[in-house]
């Protein structure tokens, strides 16, 4: 290829980043309705297992330990499919998202869930990006996953987890630009960046979120030694000052009766608390805010510093480790969806109106044919609430 030549590609593909990103600021989503009383959005997290194919065990017991023998530089991708844990959960974890949505939809069909918020890890092992298995991914573990009933035509608010950016930049793009455009329930804001703000607005209340990446935050994602290290991750991280600066000028700026930051890391944690979060969660407790969060594969609700953190990480392969088997490891715990033998799967609940927040946790029972795992009586009532009454500031 030429000098010219080059440099005309190169340019085209500029050309074309500026169209998509223009196409993309000005093609009208799905959003929730305004105007209500109280409004019912379901908090959601690490479901998308449906559609995901581990590599061979004999590519990865075999040919793998060879090639990193030889020296060979193994593609984080590459690495992240043959991990064993998520290998020998991939068959359960698929029915249990299938599960998991019909009970989903079918408490939201009595609550009248207008929009669902995601929490990350959208789509397992190593997130989708824009090739022709991507397109073929979202379609089967979202747009045909979540399409009946309540989720026909609401809204989700999305935000990127850990496994979405293991393909980097280009799965990155795929969620914040491409998505959008297959299908406008995918809210990702209007810029095509990984973090991005949104308003819920009822009939005497406003409710303003800010969605950052955490994965920019994590010191461990940058070591060599991570499949999460790669040339978004790095740029991300030193440029982590953008999103603290964003959420802080966001909430000043912002009238609500109510903040949220929501991301998929959790600061507060039953198995791994993220203190390199601390940045964000200091302007949330400095607004009176509330953290909604994923990762831990289970239903959490933790307080500390008069402020809520609210994870729903149970959408998917539940697993109760992250909720250290449902005991408390401190004052700071006031529910754990997770008992000795599992944890359970199922969401969160918002209603939200001027008075208050009524949070309720909607955990499902987790019965199989050799037994029930974790006995809920009556699963289409919530197994844990609580209301949080004190206005943002």
């Amino acid at each position: 290829m030429t000098s010219w030549s080059r440099l005309s590609f190169l340019a085209l593909l500029v050309l074309q980043e500026i169209v998509l990103a223009e196409y993309v600021r000005t093609k009208k989503s799905t959003i929730a309705p305004v105007g209500a009383e109280v409004l019912t959005v379901g908090v959601i997290g690490d479901y998308g297992w449906t559609g995901w194919t581990p590599s061979p065990p004999h590519f990865c017991l075999e040919v793998l330990p060879e090639l990193q023998a030889a020296g060979l530089v193994i593609p984080n991708e590459v690495l992240n499919d043959c991990d064993p844990g998520d290998i020998l959960y991939i068959n359960n974890a698929t029915a249990l998202q299938l599960d998991t949505s019909s009970y989903v939809g079918q408490v939201c069909a009595v609550k009248n869930c207008t929009a669902f918020v995601s929490v990350g890890d959208n789509f397992y092992d190593s997130g989708v990006d824009f090739t022709t298995g991507g397109i073929q991914r979202f379609q089967e573990a979202w747009v045909g996953m979540y399409s009946q009933g309540a989720f026909a035509t609401a809204p989700w608010y999305q935000c990127l987890g850990n496994h979405d950016i293991v393909k980097g930049q280009s799965g990155v793009d795929f969620q914040t630009k491409v998505a959008p455009i297959y299908d406008s329930r995918w809210n990702f804001g209007t810029q095509g960046l990984p973090y991005w703000t949104y308003d819920l607005t009822g009939k005497d209340w406003t409710a303003t979120f800010v969605v950052v990446d955490s994965d920019c935050f994590l010191s461990s994602y940058q070591l060599n030694t991570s499949v999460y290290v790669n040339p978004y991750t790095q740029a991300c991280y030193a440029d982590r000052q953008t999103q603290i600066d964003f959420l802080a000028n966001t909430f000043a700026k912002s009238t609500a009766t109510w903040k949220f930051l929501q991301l998929h890391h959790g600061y507060m944690s039953s198995a791994t608390n993220e203190t390199d979060l601390a940045p964000l969660v200091e302007i949330v407790i400095q607004h009176n805010g509330v953290v909604l969060n994923g990762h831990d594969h289970c239903l959490a609700h933790y307080y500390a510093n008069n402020t809520n953190f609210i994870l729903s990480g149970a959408a998917g392969y539940p697993q109760a480790g992250d909720c250290n088997y449902g005991i408390p490891l401190g004052p700071y715990a006031k529910f754990l969806g997770a008992n000795p033998m599992s944890a359970a799967n199922g969401f969160v609940t918002m209603d939200i109106s001027n008075q208050f927040i009524n949070v309720e946790y909607y955990v499902r029972d987790m019965q199989f044919e050799n037994g029930d795992l974790y006995p809920v009586p009556y699963d289409l009532n919530p197994s844990y609430s609580f209301q949080i009454t004190e206005h943002a500031t």
